[in-house]
């Protein structure tokens, strides 16, 4: 069945009927993994949903959208799915389905380029002057006992706040951070694992997702 790509930020495109054998995606910007280019979304994770979509037969829908909407999304669709990471050893909330497992990837510090921070000395930085971003992330930094800076919706911003030196550290995973130019981060401590899932709406239909999981387990997955 042929593929169909959107971007989509219109609110009324929320309310749109589900179609047979159609799944929607929603993620936010993620560098060189899921992006927008010439008005359509691309990157690595693109080119293995077009894989998953493939092996499953479905049509598949990509929408950039922040958090917020996405959770939206997954509450108001049958159809609606999303990548999700979080920590390895916390159970998983049951707010959504989790589908298939794409693999693990570590929590990390990270600062600008020549700034070795090690974790010991952490605690001469301000929570100002920190930043994190992804849920998982900042469960990871709960776990550990380290107080949650301020969260970013936008890993392209907290990158951009990183190199203007508005901030000095950034919690990110490992995986989002992979596919950026070698020498534009400094990467610091690892400080705990992660899973990464492809995750549906708790309405979406046990032979849907069993559908969706087999046809994962069809695509190569890379390591990060």
């Amino acid at each position: 069945m042929p593929y169909r790509y959107q971007i989509a930020c219109l609110p009324w495109l929320l309310c749109l009927p589900a179609m047979a054998d159609t799944v929607r995606f929603y993620l936010p910007p993620i560098p060189a993994l899921y992006e927008d280019r010439a008005g359509q979304p691309a990157g690595v994770y693109v080119d293995l949903l077009q894989q998953m979509a493939s092996h499953a037969g479905i049509t598949l829908h990509l929408y950039l959208a922040s958090r917020p909407r996405i959770l939206q999304s997954l509450q108001r669709q049958d159809d609606a799915c999303s990548a999700v990471t979080l920590a390895a050893s916390a159970p998983p909330p049951a707010s959504m389905q989790y589908v298939y497992a794409m693999g693990q990837t570590q929590a990390m510090l990270f600062t600008r380029p020549g700034d070795v921070l090690p974790l010991t000395e952490l605690g001469r930085v301000s929570q100002q002057k920190r930043m994190v971003f992804g849920e998982g992330v900042a469960s990871v930094l709960q776990q550990r006992g380290m107080a949650v800076p301020q969260r970013s919706e936008s890993l392209q911003e907290a990158v951009a706040m990183l190199q203007a030196q508005r901030i000095r550290v950034l919690f990110a995973t490992r995986a989002a951070l992979s596919r950026l130019a070698p020498g534009t981060l400094q990467a610091g401590a690892e400080l705990g694992p992660l899973v990464s899932w492809f995750a549906c709406s708790t309405a979406m239909p046990a032979a849907m997702t069993a559908r969706l999981a087999s046809a994962w387990a069809k695509v190569p997955l890379p390591r990060f």
